[in-house]
């Protein structure tokens, strides 16, 4: 009689041992390694979680459009302009369309079995979709340390742009007004202590998948960027408080921004609700005029995250963080799995299918194959 047993080691491989009866001594039987499917054989039972997925947050919409309308000339110089304004908007999405998706997912290739062949999330799709550089400087997040953040070269050249530490500054500034010295520094936190705009935009009402046509209200913000003012007794008052001088107060304004554009929209963290200070250093060198190439580390996020998904035999408890919101887009464009947007926008192609209520209805008895098939359109398959 053949006698099968299961095996897992403590460093997460698993194995299938054969015996020939069950007292036989487990290392005497055949051992062979065990795979989770490339495709298929995963519990999809309760909702798939993103962490990384892009939401709304108090007055960053407001500080947006601020930035956008003082800032615009030195954000199309360094190709950001585009991708900054799709953080305007949130992205919706059908959890079974998700599901469909990642179940497709290849790990091994990182690319999307579908009905016309293998697809996949490109360097380019990132660029055409949302802006985001693909050229440009080296994406590292560090935290410097004080020879870096102060030194200079031998040409008098600072090795960091002097903004980062106005940002460090502000950071040990909201840290220490928390008793606990260990805890981070929110977004909310962030946001309330650079922006001082008077908030327009509200938190909107919860998701509501199963609709047949899109609602009438997106949620959206406005998009409009209108000229900026002089800065506010508020914001000059803020600047006073840092020590920071006029001809820098747009730099660290902006620099500002970007540290919690980059957490929040671009490369969110596991710990999405905080700002890393390792964002400092790339932020300060954007809002100074480097281009950085951010399409490269936003498309190995997704792909992390989605191999995280593919590996896992019950996907919805490993709650993955990363910019989920491109998918999202990049769905909406190939699959026409969103309702075009009423809303006439400037942005990128992914605001196309931004706002609440965009992804459309997924009835699992009308497809009941779950094939994914690209948009017949785009010539690729019907």
């Amino acid at each position: 009689m053949v006698y099968f047993k299961d095996r897992s080691s403590p460093s997460g491989e698993h194995h299938l041992i054969i015996l020939d009866d069950q007292h036989q001594p487990m290392e005497k039987g055949t051992i062979l390694a065990v795979y989770a499917p490339l495709v298929g054989g995963r519990n999809w039972d309760g909702d798939l979680q993103f962490i990384g997925e892009f939401y709304y947050t108090k007055g960053y919409w407001e500080w947006t459009e601020d930035v956008l309308s003082r800032c615009g000339k030195r954000l199309c110089l360094i190709s950001a302009y585009d991708v900054v304004y799709a953080s305007l908007f949130s992205y919706d999405h059908n959890s079974d369309i998700i599901k469909a998706f990642c179940e497709a997912w290849c790990r091994l290739t990182n690319t999307l079995l579908t009905s016309a062949g293998e697809l996949s999330i490109s360097l380019w799709d990132l660029h055409d979709l949302a802006g985001l550089p693909i050229t440009g400087c080296f994406y590292d997040e560090v935290v410097p340390s004080a020879l870096e953040l102060t030194g200079a070269d031998e040409k008098g050249g600072r090795f960091i742009p002097r903004s980062s530490k106005y940002l460090l500054y502000a950071y040990h500034l909201l840290q220490g007004a928390d008793d606990d010295q260990c805890s981070n520094v929110s977004i909310d936190k962030w946001v309330k202590f650079w922006s001082k705009k008077a908030i327009k935009y509200h938190l909107p009402p919860p998701r509501k998948e199963k609709k047949r046509v899109r609602p009438k209200s997106t949620h959206n913000s406005l998009g409009d960027i209108t000229i900026h003012k002089r800065w506010s007794i508020a914001e000059e008052a803020l600047f006073e408080k840092l020590c920071i001088e006029g001809n820098l107060m747009e730099k660290v304004y902006l620099a500002a921004y970007l540290a919690c554009w980059l957490c929040t929209f671009v490369l969110p963290g596991k710990d999405v609700n905080s700002i890393r200070p390792s964002t400092f250093k790339m932020a300060s060198m954007t809002a100074s005029g480097r281009r950085v190439s951010l399409a490269i580390p936003v498309l190995a996020s997704i792909y992390e995250g989605l191999n995280t998904i593919a590996t896992s035999s019950r996907p919805v408890y490993t709650s993955p963080s990363f910019p989920v919101h491109f998918v999202y887009a990049w769905l909406a464009f190939y699959f026409k799995t969103h309702y075009p947007i009423w809303q006439e926008l400037r942005g990128p192609k992914m605001t196309r299918f931004s706002g609440e209520g965009g992804a459309k209805y997924y009835d699992p008895k009308k497809h009941a194959s779950g094939s994914i098939r690209p948009s017949s359109s785009l010539g690729l398959a019907t």
